[in-house]
């Protein structure tokens, strides 16, 4: 069965726009490997530095969002964590149909 999610993904503490960059590409990188790269809006920000991944107006359709979610933020973290060891990261899952 599959769910429909919103994602909002934020790394802050970042030391550079050109960090931010590189931010940037890794995550580009784990969407890709997730297939929701065309779902997602990926966008870097110079004030403050920072660099947010979220879906558009449409939710994303996961089967075995447990699972996968999981993967997801294990990736997402070394990802980011690989290019920018002192990042933070907030993460949020928003499900439209419990509204």
């Amino acid at each position: 069965m599959s769910v429909n999610i919103h994602l909002a993904l934020r790394v802050d503490k970042l030391e550079s726009l050109q960090q931010a960059a590189t931010v940037r590409a890794a995550l580009a990188e784990v969407l890709r490997e997730h297939s929701i790269d065309r779902d997602v809006q990926l966008r870097k920000f110079r004030e403050p530095i920072s660099v947010k991944v979220t879906t558009g107006r449409w939710p994303l359709s996961v089967r075995g969002f447990g699972v996968w979610s999981a993967a997801f933020e294990r990736d997402v973290t070394a990802a980011v964590h690989g290019v920018a060891p002192s990042a933070a990261i907030d993460l949020e899952w928003g499900y439209p149909d419990e509204a």
